[in-house]
């Protein structure tokens, strides 16, 4: 999939779903999950 961004041009946090050779499909985050998804992160 297409890198994804949280909060476009407010932080730079990014994730997107990869699949290994094997066929396992998994997240990366550029950032920790919790910084990512903490009440704080939603200020606008």
């Amino acid at each position: 999939m297409p890198i994804r961004e949280y909060y476009p041009n407010q932080k730079p946090y990014k994730m997107c779903y990869v699949e290994d050779p094997f066929g396992i499909v998994f997240e990366v985050y550029s950032h920790s999950y919790d910084l990512t998804y903490s009440q704080g992160s939603y200020s606008k």
